[in-house]
Protein backbone atom coordinates (compact mmCIF):
# COMPACT_ATOMS: atom_id res chain seq x y z
CA UNK A 1 0.00 0.00 0.00
CA UNK A 2 1.44 3.34 -1.02
CA UNK A 3 -1.60 5.61 -1.45
CA UNK A 4 -2.49 8.15 1.22
CA UNK A 5 -5.69 9.58 2.69
CA UNK A 6 -5.82 13.32 3.26
CA UNK A 7 -5.95 14.06 7.00
CA UNK A 8 -7.73 17.20 8.17
CA UNK A 9 -7.88 18.86 11.57
CA UNK A 10 -11.00 19.01 13.73
CA UNK A 11 -11.47 22.71 13.01
CA UNK A 12 -11.58 22.22 9.23
CA UNK A 13 -14.51 23.96 7.59
CA UNK A 14 -17.23 21.79 6.06
CA UNK A 15 -16.38 23.35 2.68
CA UNK A 16 -12.78 22.18 3.00
CA UNK A 17 -13.88 18.63 3.82
CA UNK A 18 -16.21 18.63 0.82
CA UNK A 19 -13.38 19.76 -1.49
CA UNK A 20 -11.24 16.81 -0.40
CA UNK A 21 -14.16 14.40 -0.78
CA UNK A 22 -14.90 15.66 -4.28
CA UNK A 23 -11.26 15.15 -5.24
CA UNK A 24 -10.40 11.90 -3.41
CA UNK A 25 -13.71 10.31 -2.45
CA UNK A 26 -12.43 9.93 1.13
CA UNK A 27 -11.06 12.13 3.92
CA UNK A 28 -10.01 11.66 7.54
CA UNK A 29 -10.88 14.31 10.13
CA UNK A 30 -8.95 13.90 13.38
CA UNK A 31 -10.48 14.58 16.81
CA UNK A 32 -13.91 14.77 15.22
CA UNK A 33 -15.93 13.42 18.13
CA UNK A 34 -15.99 14.90 21.60
CA UNK A 35 -14.07 12.49 23.90
CA UNK A 36 -16.78 12.50 26.56
CA UNK A 37 -19.45 11.61 23.97
CA UNK A 38 -17.29 8.80 22.61
CA UNK A 39 -16.69 7.47 26.11
CA UNK A 40 -20.42 7.57 26.84
CA UNK A 41 -21.24 5.74 23.63
CA UNK A 42 -18.68 3.01 24.33
CA UNK A 43 -20.00 2.52 27.87
CA UNK A 44 -23.64 2.42 26.77
CA UNK A 45 -23.07 -0.01 23.90
CA UNK A 46 -20.84 -2.45 25.83
CA UNK A 47 -23.62 -4.68 27.24
CA UNK A 48 -24.97 -5.23 23.71
CA UNK A 49 -21.44 -6.03 22.49
CA UNK A 50 -21.03 -8.55 25.30
CA UNK A 51 -24.37 -10.19 24.42
CA UNK A 52 -23.64 -10.37 20.67
CA UNK A 53 -24.05 -13.71 18.91
CA UNK A 54 -23.31 -14.25 15.24
CA UNK A 55 -26.23 -14.81 12.88
CA UNK A 56 -25.30 -17.25 10.14
CA UNK A 57 -27.09 -16.68 6.84
CA UNK A 58 -25.87 -19.94 5.33
CA UNK A 59 -24.60 -17.94 2.36
CA UNK A 60 -20.83 -17.97 1.99
CA UNK A 61 -20.74 -14.59 0.26
CA UNK A 62 -22.61 -12.66 2.96
CA UNK A 63 -21.21 -14.61 5.94
CA UNK A 64 -17.68 -14.05 4.65
CA UNK A 65 -18.33 -10.36 4.03
CA UNK A 66 -19.71 -9.78 7.53
CA UNK A 67 -16.86 -11.71 9.12
CA UNK A 68 -16.62 -14.58 11.56
CA UNK A 69 -14.61 -12.61 14.14
CA UNK A 70 -16.43 -9.29 13.85
CA UNK A 71 -19.16 -7.95 16.14
CA UNK A 72 -21.88 -6.07 14.21
CA UNK A 73 -24.81 -4.32 15.85
CA UNK A 74 -27.75 -2.30 14.50
CA UNK A 75 -30.56 -0.60 16.42
CA UNK A 76 -27.96 1.49 18.22
CA UNK A 77 -30.40 4.07 19.56
CA UNK A 78 -32.04 1.31 21.61
CA UNK A 79 -28.71 0.34 23.19
CA UNK A 80 -26.87 3.67 23.35
CA UNK A 81 -28.94 6.87 23.66
CA UNK A 82 -25.81 8.87 22.81
CA UNK A 83 -26.00 7.49 19.27
CA UNK A 84 -28.84 9.91 18.52
CA UNK A 85 -26.56 12.88 19.25
CA UNK A 86 -23.96 11.40 16.91
CA UNK A 87 -26.51 10.75 14.16
CA UNK A 88 -27.67 14.37 14.36
CA UNK A 89 -24.18 15.91 14.35
CA UNK A 90 -24.59 19.11 12.29
CA UNK A 91 -21.29 18.58 10.45
CA UNK A 92 -22.33 15.11 9.30
CA UNK A 93 -25.67 16.44 8.14
CA UNK A 94 -24.14 19.45 6.36
CA UNK A 95 -21.76 17.23 4.38
CA UNK A 96 -24.61 14.83 3.61
CA UNK A 97 -26.87 17.70 2.54
CA UNK A 98 -24.25 18.77 -0.01
CA UNK A 99 -23.80 15.32 -1.51
CA UNK A 100 -27.30 13.80 -1.37
CA UNK A 101 -29.89 16.57 -1.54
CA UNK A 102 -29.17 17.26 -5.24
CA UNK A 103 -30.54 13.75 -5.83
CA UNK A 104 -33.53 13.68 -3.46
CA UNK A 105 -35.83 15.86 -1.40
CA UNK A 106 -34.77 14.18 1.86
CA UNK A 107 -32.51 11.37 3.00
CA UNK A 108 -32.62 8.58 5.57
CA UNK A 109 -30.30 6.92 8.03
CA UNK A 110 -29.25 3.93 5.95
CA UNK A 111 -27.56 2.25 8.90
CA UNK A 112 -26.04 2.96 12.27
CA UNK A 113 -23.70 0.05 12.81
CA UNK A 114 -21.14 -0.85 15.43
CA UNK A 115 -18.36 -2.86 13.76
CA UNK A 116 -15.78 -4.38 16.11
CA UNK A 117 -13.06 -6.34 14.30
CA UNK A 118 -11.34 -8.83 16.58
CA UNK A 119 -8.14 -10.84 16.42
CA UNK A 120 -7.77 -13.20 13.45
CA UNK A 121 -10.37 -11.50 11.26
CA UNK A 122 -9.41 -11.38 7.60
CA UNK A 123 -9.88 -8.45 5.24
CA UNK A 124 -13.16 -7.91 3.42
CA UNK A 125 -13.40 -7.80 -0.34
CA UNK A 126 -13.26 -4.29 -1.74
CA UNK A 127 -16.69 -2.82 -2.32
CA UNK A 128 -18.64 0.42 -2.57
CA UNK A 129 -21.57 1.07 -0.25
CA UNK A 130 -23.66 2.29 -3.18
CA UNK A 131 -23.45 -1.32 -4.40
CA UNK A 132 -26.12 -2.27 -1.86
CA UNK A 133 -28.67 -1.20 -4.48
CA UNK A 134 -28.79 -2.65 -8.02
CA UNK A 135 -29.25 0.80 -9.55
CA UNK A 136 -25.63 1.72 -8.70
CA UNK A 137 -24.05 -0.16 -11.60
CA UNK A 138 -26.38 1.43 -14.15
CA UNK A 139 -24.97 4.16 -16.31
CA UNK A 140 -25.60 7.65 -15.02
CA UNK A 141 -26.62 6.72 -11.46
CA UNK A 142 -26.09 9.52 -8.95
CA UNK A 143 -24.43 9.16 -5.56
CA UNK A 144 -26.68 7.06 -3.34
CA UNK A 145 -25.07 7.15 0.08
CA UNK A 146 -22.53 8.82 2.39
CA UNK A 147 -20.71 6.87 5.10
CA UNK A 148 -18.95 8.16 8.21
CA UNK A 149 -16.62 5.60 9.81
CA UNK A 150 -15.99 6.94 13.31
CA UNK A 151 -13.08 5.43 15.22
CA UNK A 152 -14.50 4.35 18.58
CA UNK A 153 -11.03 2.95 19.34
CA UNK A 154 -7.66 3.53 17.69
CA UNK A 155 -7.43 2.31 14.08
CA UNK A 156 -3.99 0.78 13.53
CA UNK A 157 -2.21 -1.16 10.80
CA UNK A 158 -2.38 -4.28 12.94
CA UNK A 159 -5.97 -4.24 14.19
CA UNK A 160 -7.86 -3.97 10.92
CA UNK A 161 -8.00 -0.25 10.11
CA UNK A 162 -10.27 0.29 7.10
CA UNK A 163 -8.66 0.00 3.67
CA UNK A 164 -9.66 2.72 1.20
CA UNK A 165 -8.92 3.53 -2.44
CA UNK A 166 -8.65 7.31 -2.95
CA UNK A 167 -9.96 8.44 -6.31
CA UNK A 168 -11.92 5.25 -6.98
CA UNK A 169 -15.19 7.22 -6.98
CA UNK A 170 -14.27 8.24 -10.52
CA UNK A 171 -13.55 4.69 -11.74
CA UNK A 172 -15.73 2.35 -13.83
CA UNK A 173 -17.76 0.20 -11.44
CA UNK A 174 -15.95 -3.01 -12.38
CA UNK A 175 -12.36 -1.82 -11.92
CA UNK A 176 -10.44 -3.41 -9.04
CA UNK A 177 -7.63 -1.60 -7.18
CA UNK A 178 -3.96 -2.46 -7.51
CA UNK A 179 -1.87 -2.64 -4.36
CA UNK A 180 -0.23 0.76 -4.85
CA UNK A 181 -3.67 2.42 -5.07
CA UNK A 182 -4.78 1.23 -1.61
CA UNK A 183 -4.43 3.28 1.58
CA UNK A 184 -5.23 2.44 5.19
CA UNK A 185 -7.29 4.73 7.40
CA UNK A 186 -4.95 4.73 10.39
CA UNK A 187 -6.34 7.21 12.92
CA UNK A 188 -6.77 7.69 16.67
CA UNK A 189 -10.04 7.19 18.50
CA UNK A 190 -12.44 10.07 17.95
CA UNK A 191 -11.43 10.57 14.33
CA UNK A 192 -13.71 9.91 11.37
CA UNK A 193 -13.05 8.54 7.90
CA UNK A 194 -15.66 10.02 5.57
CA UNK A 195 -16.23 7.73 2.59
CA UNK A 196 -18.44 8.56 -0.37
CA UNK A 197 -20.85 5.79 -1.30
CA UNK A 198 -19.04 5.27 -4.61
CA UNK A 199 -15.52 4.97 -3.12
CA UNK A 200 -13.99 1.52 -2.75
CA UNK A 201 -13.05 0.36 0.74
CA UNK A 202 -12.86 -2.75 2.93
CA UNK A 203 -12.38 -3.80 6.52
CA UNK A 204 -8.75 -4.67 7.19
CA UNK A 205 -7.06 -7.79 8.58
CA UNK A 206 -6.64 -7.96 12.35
CA UNK A 207 -3.20 -9.43 13.03
CA UNK A 208 -2.39 -8.12 16.51
CA UNK A 209 -5.47 -9.32 18.40
CA UNK A 210 -6.61 -5.98 19.78
CA UNK A 211 -10.23 -5.07 19.05
CA UNK A 212 -10.85 -2.34 16.48
CA UNK A 213 -14.19 -0.70 17.21
CA UNK A 214 -15.88 1.50 14.62
CA UNK A 215 -19.18 3.33 14.55
CA UNK A 216 -20.42 3.46 10.98
CA UNK A 217 -23.12 6.08 10.35
CA UNK A 218 -24.49 6.14 6.81
CA UNK A 219 -27.26 8.11 5.11
CA UNK A 220 -28.95 7.22 1.82
CA UNK A 221 -31.32 8.91 -0.63
CA UNK A 222 -34.83 9.07 0.79
CA UNK A 223 -36.38 7.02 -2.01
CA UNK A 224 -34.15 4.00 -1.37
CA UNK A 225 -34.75 1.15 1.04
CA UNK A 226 -32.35 1.65 3.95
CA UNK A 227 -29.78 -1.07 4.70
CA UNK A 228 -30.90 -1.25 8.34
CA UNK A 229 -34.52 -2.03 9.18
CA UNK A 230 -35.01 0.63 11.83
CA UNK A 231 -38.77 0.04 11.86
CA UNK A 232 -38.17 -3.31 13.57
CA UNK A 233 -34.96 -2.47 15.44
CA UNK A 234 -36.50 0.41 17.42
CA UNK A 235 -39.83 0.36 19.24
CA UNK A 236 -42.39 3.14 18.92
CA UNK A 237 -42.14 4.28 22.54
CA UNK A 238 -38.43 4.97 22.08
CA UNK A 239 -39.05 6.75 18.79
CA UNK A 240 -41.62 9.06 20.43
CA UNK A 241 -38.90 10.30 22.78
CA UNK A 242 -36.48 11.26 19.99
CA UNK A 243 -36.09 14.68 18.35
CA UNK A 244 -38.23 15.18 15.25
CA UNK A 245 -35.16 15.28 12.98
CA UNK A 246 -34.08 11.87 14.30
CA UNK A 247 -37.57 10.49 13.66
CA UNK A 248 -37.41 11.76 10.07
CA UNK A 249 -33.99 10.19 9.47
CA UNK A 250 -35.31 6.89 10.81
CA UNK A 251 -38.10 6.87 8.22
CA UNK A 252 -41.06 8.27 10.14
CA UNK A 253 -42.07 10.80 7.54
CA UNK A 254 -43.40 10.82 3.99
CA UNK A 255 -40.88 11.10 1.18
CA UNK A 256 -42.15 14.07 -0.82
CA UNK A 257 -41.09 13.34 -4.37
CA UNK A 258 -42.79 16.47 -5.65
CA UNK A 259 -39.82 18.37 -4.21
CA UNK A 260 -37.03 16.34 -5.84
CA UNK A 261 -35.41 17.17 -9.14
CA UNK A 262 -37.52 14.78 -11.22
CA UNK A 263 -40.86 15.59 -9.52
CA UNK A 264 -41.63 12.00 -8.53
CA UNK A 265 -44.27 10.62 -6.17
CA UNK A 266 -44.82 10.12 -2.45
CA UNK A 267 -43.34 7.15 -0.58
CA UNK A 268 -43.77 5.67 2.88
CA UNK A 269 -47.48 6.10 3.55
CA UNK A 270 -48.91 4.87 6.85
CA UNK A 271 -52.68 4.28 6.55
CA UNK A 272 -52.70 6.73 3.64
CA UNK A 273 -51.09 9.39 5.81
CA UNK A 274 -47.69 10.17 7.23
CA UNK A 275 -46.02 7.71 9.61
CA UNK A 276 -45.41 10.71 11.87
CA UNK A 277 -49.01 10.23 13.02
CA UNK A 278 -48.02 6.90 14.60
CA UNK A 279 -45.66 8.77 16.92
CA UNK A 280 -48.31 11.35 17.87
CA UNK A 281 -50.83 8.78 19.08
Amino acid sequence: MSANVTILSADSAVETIIEVLDEDGVAIVRDFMDPSLLQRFNQEIQPAVDAFRHYHFGNEAIDGFLGSRTVRLHGLAAHAPSFVDIMLDPRLLAITDHHLLPCCSSYLLSAGELIEIRGGETAQRFHVDDGSWPVWARKGADLLQMNYMIAASDFTAGNGATLVVPGSHRWPHDREPESHEIAQAIMPAGSVAIIRGDTQHAGGTNTDGSARRALSVSYCLGWLRAVENSYLNLDVDLLRSLPERAQQLLGYDIYDGSQDKVRSGFLGYYRMGSPKSLLDS
